[in-house]
């Protein structure tokens, strides 16, 4: 499954279609959320997310997260195995990792998860995606060359009219349309897509 997954607000604890009498709060495994909610974790997967980046590339990329910490949280997302050490090469009497990222697992949280966390969490999650889509925007308009990028930046809205079935039809047409571009490959510029479904309100 690829990143874009279609969520279910949570209204507290709920039983399992699987095992009506269990509610998903009762997951004894670590949730992809209690890893990715946080903010360093949150910004390493997004700047490794479809491409190899070594150690000194997230430093560059990272300036202002201290690179014990940056060391730290790089170790708790290849623990957990979102990150994956592809090699390693000695640099002046230290080593350097070159990571990439498992996207099945990251990116991703599917909808046992998303109802075991609490309304605070969703907030959280969105709002982390929003400041970071923020920030991403700000430096691309800082590099000042956003006119011959143009090409590549896109940002709209619109209205459905869908029921569950339809949203499932739309989710597997953009995995399919997606899937032979999120491997970094020559000659082709990494352009992110952010994806949002929000209810009606």
């Amino acid at each position: 499954m690829l990143p874009f997954t279609l969520l279910l607000p949570n209204l507290g604890p709920m039983e399992t279609r699987e095992n009506p009498g269990a509610t998903l709060m009762d997951e004894s495994s670590t949730p992809v959320s209690d890893l990715l909610l946080h903010p360093i974790r949150w910004r390493i997967v997004q700047r490794v997310l479809g491409r190899e980046l070594t150690t000194t590339d997230l430093k560059r990329d990272l300036p202002d997260v201290p690179s014990t910490s940056l060391y730290r949280h790089v170790a708790v997302l290849i623990d957990a195995g979102f990150l994956t050490v592809v090699r390693e090469r000695k640099v002046r009497g230290t080593t350097e990792r070159t990571l990439s990222l498992d996207q099945t697992k990251v990116g991703r949280i599917d909808e046992r998860e998303a109802r075991a966390m609490t309304p605070e969490q969703h907030r959280q999650a969105f709002l982390m995606m929003l400041t970071g889509l923020a920030a991403d925007f700000d430096r691309a308009v800082e590099r000042g060359d956003l006119e011959t990028r143009l090409p590549q930046l896109g940002y709209s809205q619109l209205a459905v009219y869908v029921d569950a079935a339809d949203l499932d039809v739309i989710r597997e047409g953009i995995n399919a349309v997606l899937e032979p571009h999120l491997q970094e490959a020559p000659g082709k510029d990494r352009v992110v897509l952010s994806l949002v479904a929000l209810p009606d309100v």
